[in-house]
């Protein structure tokens, strides 16, 4: 059984003063009928001396103190390799520091071995007078008589020096508290959580946590097409809320500061550092509700992201969900305050929650709102919350305060940007803030009505739109049908429809971008283009296609653009970073080629947006046919019903089901290749 983030097994030290009550908490596992007592082997001290030195622990006295420290590695070396043979968590009792009564102070005894071996520790931080007064009354071992003000200090160094070095070597720490005697019932209950979640708990068992956690956010909402995923502190409000909860320490507190900064400074981002944060919330157990109870009224939502969320409650099509690596109790606490309890939660804090969240986890989320054919939206601030915008159908990155946010973001959005293809617009909250980045890089938005309306669009309606009875369509058509037009005033033509489907249709597909331009009276101001167009990718399906999707680029200047027959005519360095494919044909007949095309595409990117713009689209290649035949092909009407992010615009839909040839084949007529029929 492997520790969380590594490949060496789960060796735990239960560390304590003398006298704290280490054996007889191990003695009442033992004797519990409801502990897992199989899967762990208990280890104390002079069992460990006893396996190494002959003569065991008066031999081992006798040594001199290098002696005594090669000793202490070798049985813990055994204890390490004993546990990757049997498969079996290693509890071991024992000290960092011994009392040495002629110094009259405490004396380290850990290793180099201790601190490459162990995964986990857990310290038994038990009033010093109760500890006193049980080393006075243990009659079972002779102790000398330490005042307890020494015995105070014993721990306090002890437990610092232990918090310091598994910090430093990545192992898990956590303390257990009590100010009684006997032991209660409650920290007993609290050591066998925490080893029963240190047997269990693995990366692969965490993913599996949160997929549970997704299933229950969207279940029973079988009208949802999108999923607003929005990460919380610093994105939902200015504040950082795990800061908040560790400012509330007392100043005598055993953990001082801000534990979770030196922790993500020293171990960075990873699943144990999150494992390490839940630790030190169960430390402050008794107190935590109360604790998230003060932070929540701390927090100001943005008045923004409050209009967003409450507008998920009126449409059923979209819901949403908060994916923090923060408090999941503080979140829930927060939303009910300002009237938004409609939203699920997903984050941790606790061991109860049963999960984690991570960067990387966050990804897995939006991974997973795909699978259910989800278009996601997401919301966030740091570099935690860059998988999750990458991988999204929209992605929004909320800039605060200088001050306040995140000052390494700048560096992460500019790499992923440029070399992962991410695309994103930049939303300044509040809006004095200043941009991130420069506006090309990064365009701007403003969650404003427009945006909310893009955000809230419905994908299953209106995917297949066409202009036919438009007096716009009727004219262009017109030049179209015309048999004197043909080769360059045909393509012409035909460049004049894309040209028009681009501007009347795409665009409400697609959705605009603000951008910068210079006034003809010298000054800024806005302008517009198609948002997200260097993520576009344009198609002319060869030979027809091309002078209609020459006419669609006019209007994308910076799109892509890639000839193409079939599918496999396509570098696959044309779609990365690409969030738009645009196929362009002239005409579809019974939507087969299309289909094809369409299948390959969404076999190696299944998620990216697909727009077939046509001249001409046979009615019955986009509704799917009852009867059955040679001629009929239900594959691309199929298509049309079941996939979520495609779309067909044409400039006429017609229900003259016709294929041209020779002269009447618009492929022929563009490039005056009739005879060839």
């Amino acid at each position: 059984m492997s520790a969380p983030g590594s490949s060496k097994p789960v060796i735990i030290g239960m560390y304590g003063i003398s006298g704290c009550g280490k054996t007889y908490l191990t003695n009442q596992l033992k004797d519990d009928t409801s502990f897992p007592e199989e899967h762990f082997s208990f280890f104390d001290g002079s069992t460990l001396i006893d396996r190494v030195v002959k003569g065991g622990l008066e031999v081992f006295k006798r040594m001199d103190a290098e002696q005594q420290q090669t000793v202490r590695a070798e049985a813990i070396i055994r204890v390490s390799d004993d546990c990757k043979k049997s498969n079996r968590i290693a509890v071991i009792t024992g000290h960092l520091m011994l009392w040495d009564d002629e110094a009259a102070k405490e004396m380290e005894i850990g290793t180099t071995a201790d601190w490459a071996t162990y995964s986990h520790i857990i310290y038994l931080n038990f009033d010093a007078g109760v500890v006193a007064t049980r080393r006075k009354d243990d009659t079972t071992k002779k102790r000398r008589e330490v005042p307890v003000e020494l015995l105070h200090e014993w721990q306090n160094q002890e437990q610092k020096m232990l918090r310091d070095k598994c910090i430093e070597h990545g192992i898990l720490f956590t303390s257990i508290s009590e100010t009684c005697t006997p032991i209660e019932k409650s920290s007993l209950r609290r050591l066998t959580v925490l080893l029963k979640d240190f047997q269990q708990q693995n990366e692969v068992l965490n993913a599996s946590a949160v997929n549970n956690a997704v299933e229950l956010a969207t279940a029973g909402q079988i009208k949802l097409e999108t999923m607003l995923m929005l990460d919380a502190d610093k994105t939902l409000a200015p504040q950082d809320t795990g800061a908040l909860f560790w400012k509330m320490n007392d100043p005598a507190s055993r953990i001082t500061g801000d534990p979770l900064r030196l922790i993500f400074e020293t171990q960075g981002y990873s699943y144990s550092s999150f494992r390490q944060a839940t630790l030190l919330y169960e430390e402050v157990a008794d107190e935590f509700d109360a604790r998230c109870d003060k932070v929540a009224t701390e927090v100001e939502m943005h008045p923004e992201m409050v209009e967003l969320l409450k507008r998920v409650e009126k449409e059923p099509h979209v819901g949403a969900i908060i994916v923090t690596c923060g408090i999941r109790r503080v979140w829930e606490k927060v939303l009910m305050r300002y009237g938004l309890s409609h939203i699920s939660v997903i984050g941790g804090g606790r061991l109860a929650d049963g999960y984690v969240v991570t960067g990387l986890i966050k990804g897995h989320v939006a991974d997973q709102l795909h699978e259910k054919k989800l278009r996601v939206v997401a919301f966030g601030d740091s570099p935690l919350d860059i998988e999750m915008l990458r991988k999204a159908d929209e992605a929004y990155v909320v800039v605060g305060d200088e001050s306040t946010r995140s000052t390494s973001m700048d560096e992460v959005l500019a790499k992923v940007i440029h070399k992962q293809g991410l695309s994103a617009l930049q939303v300044a909250l509040p809006k004095t803030a200043k941009y991130r980045l420069d506006l090309d890089t990064l365009p701007k938005t403003t969650l404003d009505n427009a945006e909310l309306d893009f955000i809230f669009r419905r994908g299953s309606s209106a995917r297949f739109v066409h202009a036919t009875d438009k007096n716009s369509a009727k004219l262009l058509m017109t030049a179209t049908r015309d048999a004197a037009n043909r080769s360059h005033a045909l393509r012409k033509a035909h460049e004049r429809v894309g040209q028009y489907l681009a501007l009347e249709y795409l665009s409400d597909i697609v959705g605009l971008q603000e951008i910068e331009i210079q006034h003809v009276q010298q000054r800024a101001t806005d302008g517009h283009r198609f948002r997200h167009e260097k993520a576009t990718l344009i198609v002319p399906m060869m030979r027809g296609g091309e002078p209609m999707a020459f006419g669609v680029s006019q209007v994308m200047p910076a799109a892509g653009f890639a000839h193409a027959k079939v599918f496999s005519d396509i570098d696959f360095k044309n779609f990365q970073g690409k969030r738009t494919v645009i196929l362009v044909d002239s005409v579809i007949n019974t939507g087969k080629s299309i289909a094809e095309f369409v299948k390959s595409l969404r076999d190696k990117y299944p998620h990216v947006r697909v727009i077939i713009v046509a001249g001409v689209v046979q009615a019955n290649a986009v509704v799917i046919q009852v009867v059955t035949g040679p001629d009929i092909d239900n594959r691309f009407a199929e298509m049309l019903r079941d996939d979520r992010e495609l779309y067909v615009v044409a400039l006429r839909k017609s229900e003259n089901s016709f294929k041209g040839q020779g002269v009447t084949d618009t492929g022929h007529r563009l490039f005056n290749t009739t005879r060839l029929d």
